[in-house]
């Protein structure tokens, strides 16, 4: 019975609707819908979506709303069809394309975790080669900067690749999230922000404030009683076994750091977030006020799930997630930064173990530090991506293998200073190795290294922090300074960047100066839009692709931005 008062055509419009779906109360309406889905003019290509399951959700294409609207079309009426697509087409499309940009950042915070552990390892090598014993060694003060100023830098900089490696894993885990709701998610998602690695050397820093005083107090009774070792007598047996009772009754030392316990980064949990996102579509599409049987609520249920919908919706609101505990890690930096100082304002006592105590509080300030100024760098870009919209502009465009990235306008350089650090310190061992002054952690005795490789240019030994692809650092800035690529004689001189000193093809070097970029579909994509040439030249296959593992570009979906772009050209084939 239609309702009292309601407009007759809006009466006729709701009876006419309740026919429309009564075949989904039918009890052969999934033989009706299979057959629809399976051939005629409404056949979706690929596994039936009334099939899909935790175990071969990965066979269903996924990621355009285009898939749910065909999926849709082909099992109900064209108006319903119509009014369920409009009640969560914009939500849909706003979490695909805040998808969208996190890959693309998530490849671009890959390049920065790469090229900030080449300059860690750099800043490493220099603080083994300038290093100095100041307990030993009664170093110059030039001496004494150079090596401090070297061990700060490496410090900072380890803080903030710390930051930029969680970016990309948490990045790559959110959209690597299992499509299915009834997965999980991993665990690591639950215990934010403590799962953070950078977390750890938070947590490690905390610690070592805290027993600061225990630590100053035990090293500087322990050096008194070195001390007092060295200067006594030990001619008679009775004073040895006075002072070895004395050693032994030395108070237990205070830890200096927090030990966090191991797990798997691949277990998974029941979590809201992998359900909420469903129940909030589903919510949308109960709110059209159509008269849906429950196994019509079921279909467009599955279908949510195996074109990838839901997955969507939980990878934004993990994305937040993940926002917020960046902002505690903000938060309490900030706070054991300020401890940290504190305590690097109070002088030293004179013993040098709290001297050595004193280095220490050091070199955990300068770690908080790194990751103080990265972590607001990456909430500048972070935040804004979470709350997209679904026509919004493109902010990142990055390829997973090439060396080019397309940022927006405001975006720092965040190695910048450890890499200019690095490069203006780096000339000076170079001259001292290239005259043979190489370092003991380099070259050390027998007896007390015993994994050293050969060089495969010079064949003499050195440890691995001093070889980078089987090449001892002589050798390898011998073969740049002569225009060559020290990894592969095959490489052309053409292919190498006389500005860098880089090659293009084994280092995935990008030069604007030498008008030379690497990058995937993505990558061309943008340059393309960017530059406008009045031609684009392909090679022998004729084909922009972009695809993993060698996989053919016949299969699989496209990307419709690169499509129409190319259609653009005389000669283009789609």
């Amino acid at each position: 019975m239609a309702a009292v008062g309601a407009p007759a055509s809006t009466q006729e419009s709701g009876l006419q609707c309740a026919a429309e779906l009564q075949i989904w109360d039918d009890v052969g309406w999934e033989a009706w819908l299979r057959g629809r889905l399976a051939s005629g003019p409404f056949a979706v290509p690929g596994p039936c979506v009334l099939d899909v399951s935790e175990d071969v959700i990965l066979s269903y294409p996924q990621s355009d709303f285009a898939l749910v609207e065909q999926d849709l079309r082909a099992a109900f009426p064209q108006g319903v069809a119509r009014k369920l697509e409009d009640a969560i087409r914009d939500e849909v499309t706003t979490c695909l394309t805040v998808r969208r940009e996190l890959i693309n950042y998530k490849k671009l915070c890959l390049h920065m975790w790469k090229a900030g552990s080449t300059v860690e390892k750099d800043l490493r090598q220099l603080a083994s080669f300038f290093y100095i014993d100041l307990v030993a060694e009664t170093p110059s003060e030039e001496q004494r900067k150079l090596y401090s100023d070297v061990s700060n830098t490496m410090n900072e900089c380890r803080g903030a690749v710390s930051v930029i490696w969680d970016a990309r894993y948490f990045g790559k885990a959110i959209c690597n999230l299992p499509r299915h709701p009834d997965s999980g998610v991993p665990w690591k998602f639950e215990e934010l922000p403590e799962s953070l690695e950078v977390w750890k050397s938070l947590e490690r820093a905390r610690q070592f404030v805290s027993s600061h005083a225990e630590l100053d107090a035990y090293l500087a009774l322990r050096w008194g009683r070195r001390m007092q070792e060295n200067c006594s007598s030990k001619g008679a047996a009775g004073e040895e076994t006075a002072e070895y009772g004395a050693e032994a009754s030395m108070p237990s030392k205070p830890p200096a750091k927090k030990d966090l316990a191991w797990k798997s980064e691949r277990v998974l949990v029941q979590s809201p977030l992998s359900t909420d996102g469903l129940h909030e579509l589903l919510k949308a599409i109960k709110s059209t006020g159509l008269p849906l049987p429950r196994a019509a609520l079921r279909y467009i249920e599955l279908v949510l799930i195996a074109r990838g919908m839901s997955k969507a919706m939980t990878l934004r609101t993990t994305l937040r997630r993940y926002c917020v505990a960046l902002r505690q890690v903000q938060a309490s930096a900030e706070e054991v930064r300020a401890d940290l100082r504190n305590l690097l304002d109070c002088q030293p006592s004179e013993t040098s173990a709290s001297a050595g105590l004193h280095s220490f509080c050091e070199k955990y300030w300068r770690m908080m530090s790194g990751v103080v100024a990265v972590v607001p760098e990456m909430l500048q870009w972070l935040e804004p991506i979470s709350e997209l919209h679904g026509d919004a502009e493109r902010l990142f465009v990055s390829g997973a293998k090439g060396a080019a990235a397309f940022v927006p306008r405001g975006f720092s350089d965040l190695l910048q200073p450890y890499r200019a650090f690095a490069k203006e310190h780096r000339g000076r061992m170079l001259e001292a190795l290239s005259k043979g002054k190489w370092p003991k952690s380099a070259r050390p005795n027998a007896q007390e290294e015993i994994n050293l490789l050969p060089c495969r240019h010079c064949g003499e030994k050195y440890t691995r922090l001093w070889l980078h692809r089987e090449l001892c650092f002589v050798c390898e800035a011998r073969l740049r300074s002569e225009g060559r690529c020290p990894f592969n004689d095959k490489c052309a001189p053409a292919s190498f960047c006389p500005h860098e000193r880089l090659c293009a093809v084994c280092e995935q070097h990008s030069c604007e100066e030498c008008r030379l970029l690497r990058g995937d579909g993505e990558d061309v994509w943008q340059v393309v839009g960017h530059w406008q040439p009045a031609a684009v030249f392909l090679d022998f296959d004729r084909t922009l692709a972009t695809t993993k593992r060698g996989g053919s570009p016949l299969i699989g979906t496209y990307c419709s931005s690169l499509l129409r772009r190319g259609c653009r050209y005389p000669g283009c084939t789609a």
